[in-house]
């Protein structure tokens, strides 16, 4: 369970580094948010296609600008496999204008 908090808890700074609006928690799931469903579905169509599978998460089962990438982490994972999904986070975020001020949605709201 150490590893795995220890993997997550590497990604988190690892998106907001870049510019991605992450949802802050404790465990093993990072979710990334994408805003609407056209561009998230094609962010995760492109992660796909570069051997990152994530969950596309979007409504109803989101708010309508909420869909987002469900990241998920195993103990199992190396710091290559981690840095590789950052990698290719940064490529797609960067063709799709997706990369911004990384702020979490937990930032966003208390600041509303």
């Amino acid at each position: 369970v150490e590893r795995l908090i220890r993997n997550a808890d590497k990604m988190r700074p690892g998106f907001s580094d870049l510019g991605f609006k992450i949802i802050d928690s404790i465990t093993g799931i990072v979710p990334v948010i994408v805003g609407d469903v056209e561009k998230a579905l094609v962010f995760w169509r492109k992660l796909y296609d570069r051997g990152v599978f994530v969950n596309a998460f979007i409504p109803p089962g989101v708010p309508p600008t909420m869909s987002m990438m469900r990241t998920s982490y195993m103990a199992t994972h190396e710091d290559v496999h981690l840095e590789r999904i950052l990698e290719v986070f940064e490529e797609v975020g960067a063709e799709l204008g997706m990369i911004g001020r990384g702020e979490t949605a937990s930032q966003e709201a208390s600041a509303e």
